[in-house]
């Protein structure tokens, strides 16, 4: 018998026309040392040592379609501290087995003796705390807009504009990378330029995440190219690029910035409530491989999830977890200043709350945007209602008669 530090559990929910106990030693089998039928060398011994352990079925409907909560646990010693593998196990075939209508992975629960394997964030949310000199308030970013087109001196110039505003953090939206019109060195090097010059009239330090996403060979080039330009932050998307392009990256001893994780694609294995990988699993993995700041969704945004979906993200990126550093939450999507008190509200002061629409699509332009996002921080902190906003906060009082409700 396995000992439960030496296995990793997985919680799925299942549908099926068979039943639940079946399907579910059916896919223990086949993600461990079966398959469809008895193999000669599928031993007594190779099962002990190596399969994987239907731990509980929960049924919870019965009928033409059997629904429920199943939990395996699989060995360690198959698959090791090496993500690919550990997904390729606990998310793999099981995914294109017939008899299972919808499967969706729910959780991923690590032994502390797996967790120890890996490093994790570097900077997490003390460390981008530290590295912008905010410590007792949530964080006010914003994506730059439009997401693609702008040449580097525009580009620089949006982020001047904003960070004279009061932004903490800047970052590339997920759609600009590495482009012919705008080379990371000479974005990176124009937009340092810009911050530094807010930051000589504001005294307030805005990071610039730079998206370094691209084929894995050449990943660690675009780092070193933002990084020798001045860089504070380095962003990657990491569904696309994968959680060990992301690994790769945390994990080399060269960055020494903190590192943005972007989401995009997510949604299409993860929307769906019955079938594909959940918002919990995704975020657990990416802390795990090293993320500083992931996204976490949007409160009252234009996302799909629904706020408790946000909160209980947020909740694993900041849970103690043997150790490994805490990440930043990100709400994003959608968000505006009069949505600052209800981040504040559902998700505590450890959040990065970003906005792009919502700075650069202000009425008197990106910097009035930008105010408007600090001055409703601001009152937030303060308690008050954005109907009690003062006279004085202009720029807020605009946001609000732009886009509240």
């Amino acid at each position: 018998m396995i000992r439960e530090e030496e296995v990793v559990v997985a919680t799925y929910y299942m549908e099926s026309a068979l039943d639940l106990e079946d399907v579910a030693r059916a896919t223990a089998g086949e993600q461990s040392t079966g398959t469809w039928t008895k193999t000669c060398f599928e031993t007594e011994d190779v099962i002990l040592s190596h399969g994987a352990q239907v731990i509980e079925v929960e049924t919870e409907e019965t009928g033409e379609v059997n629904k429920g909560i199943v939990k395996i646990g699989f060995p360690i010693k198959n698959f090791g501290p090496v993500v690919p593998m550990l997904l390729t196990t606990v998310a793999g075939n099981l995914f294109e087995m017939a008899d299972l209508r919808n499967v969706k992975l729910l959780d991923l629960d690590f032994p502390s003796s797996y967790l120890k394997e890996f490093r994790g964030p570097k900077f997490g949310i003390a460390g981008t705390r530290k590295a912008v000199g905010v410590s007792d308030r949530p964080l006010i970013g914003c994506i730059v807009k439009p997401c693609v087109g702008l040449k580097p001196k525009t580009f620089a110039e949006a982020c001047y504009q904003v960070a004279v505003g009061g932004v903490d953090f800047i970052k590339d939206d997920e759609l600009i990378s590495n482009p012919g019109y705008s080379a990371i060195e000479d974005r990176t090097a124009r937009v340092m330029e810009a911050l530094d010059r807010a930051e000589e009239e504001t005294g307030e330090k805005t990071l610039y995440a730079v998206n370094v996403t691209d084929e894995v060979t050449r990943i660690m080039d675009n780092a070193e190219a933002a990084l020798s330009n001045g860089a504070n932050c380095l962003m990657i998307n990491f569904v696309t690029a994968g959680f060990s392009a992301l690994r790769m990256l945390a994990e080399d001893p060269s960055i020494k910035v903190p590192i943005h994780c972007h989401r995009d694609m997510f949604g299409s294995f993860s929307r769906s409530p019955v079938h594909g990988i959940s918002t919990i699993v995704v975020s657990k993995l990416t802390r795990l491989c090293g993320g500083d700041q992931i996204h976490a969704g949007a409160i009252d945004g234009k996302l799909y999830e629904s706020n408790e979906s946000v909160v209980s993200s947020a909740k694993v990126m900041r849970e103690r977890w043997n150790g490994i550093e805490p990440s930043l939450p990100v709400s994003s999507g959608g968000q505006n200043p009069c949505k600052v008190k209800r981040n504040l509200d559902l998700l505590g002061k450890d959040v990065l709350i970003l906005a792009g629409g919502g700075i650069f699509g202000h009425r008197n332009g990106a910097t009035a945007g930008a105010k408007a996002m600090r001055q409703a921080l601001d009152l937030a902190l303060q308690g008050v209602e954005l109907k009690e906003c003062p006279s004085e906060n202009r720029e807020l009082r605009a946001a609000i008669d732009q886009w509240g409700k």
